[in-house]
């Protein structure tokens, strides 16, 4: 019993994962990630997918299949090792990029005064104006 609940735990955990690459793949900004990491991020979803339902017919139908007949698995360690190839790349040839990056400097915000509306020419005799109320002095 405590085997099964562990299958289930594992099931559910790599098929959440698959889940959260999937839709984070469907976001615009994966387009700013390098094609190596999205690759690699895909085909470990795809694992993460594989190796969830190779556990499936041993929760469900009490069947145990062996690892080889499917070996979708495997795409789990490939596209992390996709990423981390790509990660190593980048880290070891990072000479080639400026050595030191700017530092932003926080800007105060500025508040833009109101313009005044401007009178066209059409327009010759402005709208009286009512006089303002005096207020006795405090």
């Amino acid at each position: 019993m405590t085997l099964k609940l562990l299958f289930w735990a594992i099931t559910l955990v790599d098929v959440a994962i698959a889940v959260i690459i999937f839709v984070s793949a469907l976001s615009s900004r994966m387009l700013d990630i390098p094609l190596w990491y999205r690759l690699g991020l895909l085909i470990t979803a795809f694992g993460f997918t594989g190796q969830g339902c190779l556990n499936l017919p041993y929760l469900l139908f009490n069947v145990t299949l062996m690892a080889h007949e499917l070996p979708f698995w495997i795409l789990k360690d490939i596209g992390i090792g996709i990423i981390s190839i790509y990660y190593f790349w980048h880290t070891m040839h990072k000479e080639d990029k400026p050595g030191k990056t700017p530092i932003r400097k926080k800007t105060v915000a500025v508040k833009k005064a109101p313009v005044a509306k401007k009178i066209t020419e059409t327009k010759k005799t402005p709208t009286p104006r009512a006089p303002r109320k005096k207020t006795p002095a405090q």
